[in-house]
Order: C-alpha cells, then structure tokens, then sequence
C-alpha cells in the first residue's frame, strides 16, 4: 500500500463520489484497497448470502491470510474493496474467525483508551475512545449458526472497529485533525527508524 496521506487529511477530505454497493457486489481481490475509494466511506450493504454460490469460507480463509501477512487482528471487507457486510478478527479465545451481518446490540456504560491502527493506514496509531465491553449478533460463514457474544477489553475493540468499516467510517473520524497530525508525525519517526535498521542490516 503506497504512503499516499497528505499533511491535512481529515475524514471530511476523502471524497467518495458517487457510490452504488451493487457496482462492489463481484469485485473480489483480496488486496487492500486505498482508503480514499468510495467503497470505504460508505456503509455496506450487501448481505453476503444473497447469492448461495458464493464460498464465503474460501473467502474468509483469503480474508484471515491477508490479515496475517499485514500483522492484524482484523480486516473487514470494504478494506479489499467489496461492500459486503462481513469481517475477519482474531478473536482471544475463540481464535480467527468471520463476522456476517453482524449488530451490536449492547454497550457497556464504562468507555476505555486504546491506542488502535488500522491496516488501511500502515504505521499509524491513534488514541481512540470506546465502550469497554460490547454484545453483539452475527452469523457464521455457513449463513445458518448465529452467535452472540459478550466481548471486553481487546475483542470488544477490535469488534468495533471493523464494524465501524461496515457503517462507512474509519477511526480517523473519531478524533482531531491535531491528533491525526501528531500520530503521523510519529508514523513518520516509525518509518525512519526501519529504514535505519534494515540499512545496518543489509
């Protein structure tokens, strides 16, 4: 993924242009996409069992090994372009697994800070606030199984944020344009000191 953040991207400057979900419905390629595109700012919309051919557990497996090969713990589907309302996470005890449809259907009323990245934006970090402890609804990669969890602490966090993908929004919405400038300052000293290491190394 190219480092294509200018020095004043705020949420509100992506321009997303006009957007028909149905125009992501069959665009499957397993690859990120740039988080500018129309498809990941705005809410997606297509039940991923719509149509019965689709192998949703190859799709999940390709999921899961694109989040591994980029260091995650999760990747929700409008991050490789479809507008499918799905996700992948690692869950602590449950292990990988896919989300579909899922609905949050409880908060907690205790909010906590973590710092969160996101795949979308390589090596930047941000300070973000949520509930601490979440329950929600989804179903399985067979579209029959329905799960309900009650999550805290890390898997409510995760949770939350590739289901924010789902809604059109990403966690830079949920903080300053000064804070997303001190985060990409310190992405840029991140990036220095890897290039400075590999340069001793090779």
């Amino acid at each position: 993924m190219s480092d294509n953040l200018d020095n004043n991207i705020t949420p509100a400057s992506i321009i997303s242009g006009d957007f028909d979900p149905y125009d992501h419905a069959d665009n499957w390629h397993c690859e990120l996409v740039e988080p500018s595109g129309s498809v990941m700012n705005e809410p997606a919309l297509l039940d991923p069992f719509a149509d019965p051919q689709t192998d949703w557990k190859e799709r999940e497996s390709q999921m899961i090994n694109l989040m591994h090969d980029h260091h995650g713990l999760g990747l929700a589907a409008p991050q490789i372009g479809s507008s499918h309302r799905m996700f992948v996470m690692a869950h602590s005890q449950l292990g990988d697994i896919g989300v579909y449809n899922p609905d949050i259907v409880s908060y907690s009323d205790t909010d906590a800070m973590w710092q969160e990245g996101c795949l979308s934006f390589p090596l930047l970090f941000l300070s973000i606030k949520r509930p601490e402890e979440i329950t929600a609804q989804f179903t399985r990669s067979d579209g029959h199984t329905k799960i309900e969890l009650t999550m805290s602490g890390r898997d409510a966090r995760i949770f939350q944020h590739e289901y924010d993908h789902l809604q059109g929004s990403m966690f830079l919405d949920k903080v300053s344009l000064l804070k997303i400038n001190r985060a990409k300052a310190q992405r840029s000293k991140l990036i220095k000191k890897f290039k400075k290491a590999h340069k001793q190394q090779t």
